[in-house]
């Protein structure tokens, strides 16, 4: 065995094929590798191929999401606009409702200093002939005489399920 010789057959038919098959990839690769070759287009494939089909469908669509937007966005200002002038409209009337309250209050200071209860007793004394009332002619009432109470529960042995049955109707 050690000195037996092996002898296989080989298939020329096969190999020719696969050096071929080696070569046509080297090319291929060889042009790859190339950097200053510049390869031409006609124009008429290659706008046909930039371009893309249109589907009249999804451009109205898309117009007419972009008007609803639009309109949404011009909504939203014109309002925020109105907001902010009836915001301005509160804040001046509020100013001038404090502006209004501070003189009330300067002029019922005003008046209370003027009017002191020794002003008025003489002005009712001396122009208008009024005397001060006395005991005799005070009567005094009493507002608490007449009360009474009232029962409203008729019934005193109500429990809570009883309560909860006349809540709901039953």
């Amino acid at each position: 065995m050690a000195g037996e010789r092996r002898t296989e057959a080989l298939d020329l038919d096969l190999l020719e094929a696969y050096e071929a098959e080696m070569s046509a990839v080297d090319k291929k690769t060889k042009k790859k590798k190339k950097s200053g070759q510049i390869i031409s287009i006609s124009q008429g494939s290659s706008a046909k191929a930039q371009r893309r089909k249109r589907n009249p469908v999804m451009i109205i669509t898309v117009g007419l999401l972009t008007l609803l937007v639009a309109a949404a966005l011009i909504l939203l200002v014109h309002f925020n606009a109105q907001l902010n002038e009836i915001n301005e409209k509160i804040n001046n009337q509020e100013a001038v409702l404090t502006e209004l309250k501070n003189r009330e209050a300067q002029y019922k200071l005003t008046i209370d200093s003027k009017l002191t209860d020794d002003f008025v007793k003489n002005y009712a004394e001396e122009k208008l002939d009024m005397v001060p009332a006395k005991n005799a002619q005070k009567k005094f009432i009493s507002l608490s005489d007449g009360d009474k109470g009232e029962v409203v529960n008729e019934g005193g042995s109500d429990n809570i399920f009883r309560t909860i049955f006349d809540a709901f109707g039953m």
